[in-house]
């Protein structure tokens, strides 16, 4: 009975350390065009990278020339960490404000914005694009996840957790369906 008690007692401690985690705050790691940095060639697109995985829903991201008007495409894709909206052809030197909102899968927000100078040059030339094979999805094509078979950090959590519960309810339900041993049987 005693090691029961001391068994049910050390694996819902390992649960609790399994599943709980750590406190991180949701922050801005890195940004390409680079926050106050100057740039000679306009950039096609603005990517932001942050601590902790995005959630897919629920955030913004733009880009306003120093005229005011906005100059992102309105094309947002997030994968992970990272957030990119595409630009239309920038033709307008000066300070650049990126704009952001932007919510963790455990529902932290964060808002901000940085500026990047761009010195638009004096004859503005149409540089040729062609697509590169890992840009072009076709509409049959799964995503990502589905084809490396990784799920998301809160999937994980929340599995490991039912898990848990289960073992737990498991055992409870083995413990209520044990009969009391009597030392002595009444005889008829």
């Amino acid at each position: 009975m005693k090691w029961t008690r001391i068994l049910e007692t050390l694996i819902a401690a390992s649960i609790c350390a399994l599943t709980s985690q750590p406190a991180f705050a949701l922050e801005l790691v890195a940004a390409e065009p680079s926050v106050n940095s100057t740039l000679t060639t306009a950039p096609s697109a603005v990517t932001l990278t942050f601590s902790s995985e995005v959630n897919e829903t629920g955030g913004s991201l733009s880009v306003r020339a120093p005229s005011g008007m906005s100059v992102d495409d309105g094309s947002i894709l997030i994968d992970g960490t990272n957030v990119l909206v595409g630009l239309k052809q920038l033709s307008e030197s000066g300070k650049y404000i990126v704009t952001y909102q932007i919510m963790d899968l455990d529902g932290e927000v964060l808002s901000g914005n940085y500026t990047f100078t761009y010195d638009a040059p004096a004859e503005i030339s149409s540089p040729t694009t062609s697509p590169s094979p890992s840009v072009i999805i076709e509409e049959n094509q799964e995503s990502p996840a589905a084809v490396t078979g990784k799920s998301s950090r809160a999937t994980d959590i929340f599995m490991v957790g039912l898990l848990a519960t289960s073992f737990l309810v498991l055992i409870f339900i083995g413990r209520s369906l044990r009969k009391p041993k009597n030392k002595k049987r009444k005889k008829r």
